[in-house]
């Protein structure tokens, strides 16, 4: 008897098959969940691939997930069955789902603009971060009247969960900083550095930050902000973040003056450096 060589794939363990496939496999199961139905135009306009490989690949997921969708002749589609489990994907954000068209399920986002920096500014600091130069760029400052340039020796990026920061020692200021990649309006000159992350004291330690729910709320209240948050039972979860990146968890969780706690669910309750 041949063993489908996807039958004991788990979300934990992908299966030991070409990417290409796996994706499509996997994508398939995402129209599946979300809504709740998938055809063969679905792979075919996703991918570029033939409508004979789109039916192996429907055949495959069949045979190696059976009880997990079947044709339906009356709507010409294939469609989940009351077994359905994901068996590919792991489905706990819409955000992997959002952007795919579902009549069944609507979705609306904030209306905000993107923070994005330029494909050039990017290029260039991308480069200089992995060749170790350093860059004269036109930033705005928020504490500035008007865009100037400064030297930077970049050497990382962050993230907060809502923009992307570059990491670099300013020359201006002589100190390691964090700059908005979209504030960086142009690059001019590159140049070599003599400036060693390794001197990026924040950047290089480790603080343990406590975050928990709001002791203000009422004690059914944090429970449900620990579920929502897949806290542990003690509903106190450590995150282990370099030091420069506390100020924007203070920034998202710190409660600000306010005498209603369910503004601020979740705040820093304790914070220690990481040995």
């Amino acid at each position: 008897m041949t063993t489908s060589p996807i039958a004991s794939s788990s979300p934990a363990e992908p299966a030991s098959l070409p990417t290409s496939i796996r994706q499509r496999l996997m994508h398939i199961e995402r129209c599946l969940f979300w809504k709740g139905e998938v055809q063969r135009a679905d792979l075919i306009d996703t991918f570029e691939i033939t409508t004979v490989q789109a039916a192996k690949d429907f055949r495959l997921y069949m045979d190696s997930f059976p009880g997990n969708m079947a044709y339906n002749q009356s709507r010409r589609r294939y469609i989940p069955q009351g077994r359905f489990t994901p068996a590919l994907i792991r489905p706990d954000t819409l955000d992997e789902f959002a952007d795919m068209p579902s009549a069944q399920v609507p979705v609306a986002r904030w209306p905000l603009p993107l923070r994005r920096a330029s494909p050039e500014v990017l290029l260039v600091m991308v480069e200089g971060v992995r060749d170790r130069r350093m860059i004269e760029v036109q930033y705005q400052s928020m504490t500035g009247q008007a865009p100037e340039w400064r030297w930077l020796s970049p050497h990382a990026f962050a993230s907060d969960a809502e923009r992307w920061h570059v990491r670099a020692f300013c020359h201006k200021r002589q100190e390691f900083r964090d700059f908005v990649l979209g504030r960086i309006l142009s690059t001019r000159d590159v140049d070599a550095t003599d400036i060693d992350p390794a001197g990026d004291t924040e950047w290089n330690t480790f603080v343990d930050v406590l975050v928990t729910p709001n002791p203000r709320l009422e004690a059914e209240q944090r429970q449900a902000i620990g579920a929502e948050y897949q806290l542990p039972e003690d509903l106190e979860l450590t995150l282990k973040l370099r030091k420069s990146m506390l100020f924007y968890v203070n920034a998202k969780f710190e409660p600000a003056t306010t005498e209603d706690p369910a503004a601020h669910q979740l705040f820093v309750a304790a914070l220690k450096e990481s040995e």
